[in-house]
């Protein structure tokens, strides 16, 4: 009878260990898809922060874009510009270039 006891109690505990090393395989396939959501979650964070970070430069850009060629025209130098403006030296060179290309596809056009 101790003997019946005994292996009862190894079946349910072989059964217990089984049942456990299931779910832990579940789980481990879970938490793998789960980092591969997260690795997807901040790729895809980044690159809207970036386009975000773009987006702004490009609006700031248009916005400066007449100021800059309305001094420019009426003469003054590019660093007065950058003075006046507060924007950075390379930043009006180029404001210029992209205004230059600007009117010379219009013109092919």
């Amino acid at each position: 009878m101790e003997y019946t006891v005994i292996l009862i109690l190894v079946l349910i505990l072989a059964s217990i260990l089984f049942y456990l090393y299931r779910n832990n395989k579940k789980l481990t396939k879970q938490i793998e898809t789960l980092k591969e959501i997260l690795i997807i979650k901040d790729t895809t964070i980044s690159n809207l922060e970036a386009s975000r970070i773009a987006v702004k430069d490009v609006i700031e850009n248009f916005s400066l874009h007449e100021e800059v060629m309305k001094l420019i025209e009426a003469g003054e130098s590019r660093e007065t510009v950058s003075e006046k403006l507060g924007i950075p030296a390379s930043k009006i060179e180029l404001i210029i270039k992209f205004d230059k290309i600007k009117k010379e596809q219009s013109n092919a056009s």
